[in-house]
């Protein structure tokens, strides 16, 4: 019987060299590149590895990248740290490119990085001092692994997969579609964008993978079946494990935002040198061209992170923080303003909540209007509220020019008079919204918009929660509108939006309360919006006082 086995584990082998042929080494003034090596998994998966290792004598220290976007693609960052002295691993996640087995997106980066992790630890070029690199989902894949890493440095991305597909939950259908459409295959393909676009109608949403791409997607449908937080979920949300120091990157505008504040609150910095900086980012192409002042006032974030990386697995304690970044533990950059602001608290301690109520007469006001009153819309999801730019994923993303929606019917919108004095947010925004409806269970969504002197309209947030009538006639609806950066200068107005969808950057909902994997029923809402002292609908602004 051992014979038997023996013969197996040497046919499996073997197999193993047929699939990674050569194991080629490539070798410069650099130092050696050893290309298509193979790291076998816990269940005999191999996967496609490279490891970049400097000149000079060993052992050293590693920078390891898991990549499911081709780690062929990494190869300049591979040899940035090279040359500076440290041996990189950069490998191809499970089922992708050169990998062997199936892809399933995110579910397997934990059991993997940490056989991955084993793997360099045990060879002899390397001293077991270990750091990730990365973003989006290679930033995950340190996260995954982040109780066996000393240091990471995730930008744009996320710890909590459930916050990344149902923010607030929220479907992520724009993100949740054209990304999974595209990575659902052993190579990353694109997809027509007509064809992205007209899956995000396809009813059920289930149908929508075998439409597009011709197959079903066991993931998406995954995702689509569990639209709540459950054990599925907790099996993919690493946040809170990490005992590294951590240098991560937000963006403002990037979809990872709510979920990436999250994981930074979560750790556990009493012993540690954990840094946030948030900056304009979005997550794709912005829809308007805007520098910020320039790369004097922005920096070079993803620079800076690198040097963090490389000196704490250095163990050097040298001062990084040079202008335009304070030597903070939150670096926060203040659009339109073009400046960061240095605090080591969040939301800053300089921060004050205000309440701004919505009035009958279309206005915001510091003062509740006594009258109580209300304002509807009817909500058609087969002609949904269209979002423009804001924290979705791809093109003409981020800051856009709202002026295209101002005439379409399915929204209430208020305006405060103009602003005698520049007028800075910074941190966490938040509504909270007196409505009812005709329909069972519905959205409601609060979009923060800046009205500029020459009457242009640009988005600076949105958020928004479903709600069920079940008991009540009119409910409480406590909206996180996610966080911001933002100056509104003197002579401009404060305008607010209240919809019920922004599609299809999140899924449309049908009125009915089906489940999403299999709603096919539409039904038109009436929706009413409640205001005055007994209902003091409010949007919550976090006003920074720079004093």
């Amino acid at each position: 019987m051992r014979n038997v086995k023996l013969t197996l584990v040497l046919l499996f082998q073997l197999c193993i060299i047929v699939a990674f042929p050569g194991n080629k080494i490539f070798a410069d003034e650099k130092g050696k590149h050893l290309a298509d090596q193979s790291v076998l998994m816990a269940d005999g998966t191999a996967l496609a590895t490279d490891v970049y290792l400097p000149a000079g004598e060993g052992p050293f220290s590693c920078v390891l990248i898991r990549t499911p976007y081709n780690k062929n693609g990494t190869k300049g960052d591979c040899e940035w740290f090279q040359e500076k002295g440290f041996a990189v691993v950069t490998q191809d996640c499970r089922g992708k490119y050169s990998s062997q087995g199936k892809f399933y997106p995110f579910i397997n980066d934990r059991s993997d990085g940490l056989t991955t992790v084993e793997w360099i630890r045990s060879q002899d070029w390397s001293n077991g001092k270990l750091g990730g690199w990365g973003g989006s989902y290679v930033g995950y894949t340190q996260w995954a692994i982040s109780d066996q890493l000393d240091v990471i440095t995730p930008y744009v991305t996320g710890a909590d997969l459930y916050d990344l597909i149902y923010p607030a939950g929220m479907f992520s259908l724009g993100l949740s579609f054209s990304w999974g459409f595209i990575v659902d295959a052993q190579e990353t393909n694109s997809i027509a964008p007509e064809k992205s676009k007209a899956s995000y109608s396809i009813l059920p949403l289930s149908a929508s993978a075998e439409e597009t791409i011709g197959k079903r997607s066991e993931f998406m449908d995954d995702w689509l079946k569990h639209e709540n937080w459950d054990e599925y979920w907790q099996s993919q949300n690493h946040r809170g494990i990490t005992k590294a120091d951590v240098f991560s990157i937000a963006g403002w505008y990037d979809i990872f935002l709510l979920d990436q504040l999250a994981d930074f609150e979560a750790l556990n910095s009493s012993t540690n040198d954990d840094r946030l900086i948030v900056s304009y980012f979005c997550h794709g192409k912005a829809a308007m061209k805007n520098d910020y002042g320039g790369s004097t006032k922005t920096g070079a974030p993803a620079s800076l992170a690198k040097q963090y990386l490389i000196n704490h697995l250095r163990d050097d304690q040298a001062d990084i923080f040079v202008p335009p970044f304070k030597d903070t533990k939150y670096n926060l950059f203040i659009m339109e303003r073009n400046e960061f602001y240095g605090a080591d608290n969040w939301p800053p301690k300089a921060t004050s909540f205000v309440n701004y109520y919505f009035g009958p007469d279309e206005y915001i006001s510091m003062t509740i209007p006594k009258d109580k009153t209300s304002l509807t819309y009817s909500y058609d999801p087969a002609d949904p509220y269209l979002i423009l730019g804001g924290t979705a994923i791809g093109e003409n993303v981020g800051p856009s020019l709202q002026n295209s929606n101002l005439d379409r019917k399915d929204q209430v919108v208020f305006e405060s008079s103009e602003l005698d004095s520049s007028l800075v947010l910074l941190g966490p925004i938040s509504a909270t919204l007196y409505v009812s409806s005709d329909a069972k269970s519905t959205d409601f969504y609060v979009c923060l918009q800046d009205v500029f002197e020459n009457g242009d309209i640009v988005n600076i947030q949105e958020g928004g929660a479903s709600v069920s009538f079940d008991n009540s006639d009119i409910e409480q609806l406590n909206i996180d509108v996610w966080a911001t950066g933002y100056q509104l200068d003197t002579r401009h107005k404060l305008r607010v939006v209240i919809c019920s969808s922004l599609f299809p950057r999140f899924n449309r909902n049908l009125n009915t309360g089906e489940p999403i994997f299999s709603a096919t029923e539409i039904k038109i809402a009436q929706q009413k919006v409640h205001f005055g002292e007994e209902y003091p609908s409010h949007i919550t602004l976090p006003i920074l006082d720079l004093k």
